[in-house]
């Protein structure tokens, strides 16, 4: 007796929450894939992205069914109204749409092997060489580089960022833009030295917010997100991130 009363009350609390989960709105987040995250998918800031999204909306109460797509359809999805929120949003931003403080902040160098003779004091001064970014790179570093790579001898963007470094190594560009960080994790998988390479710091900050198809949601996730950065969180689920992206991916996984 006491055993059927114990699966009844359980039965019954497991019915409460799925009805209270049901009760909950759900948000349709995009994240975003090419310009943080290589084949390899070792702790990029694409899991930063999906553990901070995670946390910051369902803190708000909300369900979270992740969408993943390139960062440059994202914009594309959130204006047609197919999703609620895009991650990594930068560059103009756009009329119709609302914007979060910014999260994130990137910074981008341009790498060459040890061996190159040229000079790189300004932006201008890549289109004198073949060249390779990450991709969408030429719409979130602003006009001027996308003008550069348009005039370079040759200019592809590159999902893999394995990939983008070998093709670094191996001379098959000459130089190659890529985050500092991620460069240099990707290096070391590689179990390349940093000898090999140098730098150049010619290329503006990136700035990412997250943007939403309506005004209300931005007003509501606006003062906690001010919290998370004030707070430093953002460093916090980014470490988080680093350390498990494993988990990461089965949050992702299980959210779609």
């Amino acid at each position: 007796m006491l055993r059927l009363l114990l699966l009844c009350l359980y039965f019954f609390a497991a019915l409460g929450f799925s009805s209270a989960q049901a009760a909950k709105p759900v948000l349709v987040v995009g994240i975003g894939f090419s310009d943080q995250v290589n084949m390899s998918r070792k702790g990029s800031n694409y899991h930063l992205d999906v553990l901070l999204c995670y946390r910051l909306f369902t803190e708000l109460g909300y369900q979270v069914k992740f969408i993943v797509a390139p960062y440059a359809k994202l914009t594309r999805l959130l204006q047609q109204r197919q999703i609620d929120v895009a991650t990594r949003q930068s560059g103009q931003l756009q009329s119709n749409l609302y914007y979060s403080p910014v999260y994130l902040q990137v910074h981008n160098l341009v790498f060459a092997r040890q061996n190159f003779s040229g000079t790189i004091k300004t932006i201008q001064d890549l289109k004198a060489y073949p060249l390779v970014g990450f991709q969408n790179a030429s719409h979130v570093l602003g006009q001027e580089f996308a003008k550069v790579s348009r005039e370079a001898p040759s200019y592809r963007e590159v999902f893999d960022h394995i990939q983008a470094v070998q093709l670094l190594l191996k001379g098959r560009t000459e130089l190659l833009v890529l985050n500092k960080k991620t460069f240099y994790r990707r290096l070391a998988e590689l179990q390349q030295p940093t000898s090999l390479v140098r730098s150049f710091d010619v290329l503006p900050q990136v700035e990412y917010r997250l943007a939403f198809s309506a005004p209300k949601l931005q007003q509501e996730v606006e003062p906690l997100l001010q919290k998370y950065l004030q707070q430093g969180a953002i460093s916090d689920i980014e470490q988080q991130a680093l350390k498990a992206p494993e988990q990461v991916e089965k949050l992702l996984r299980r959210q779609r």
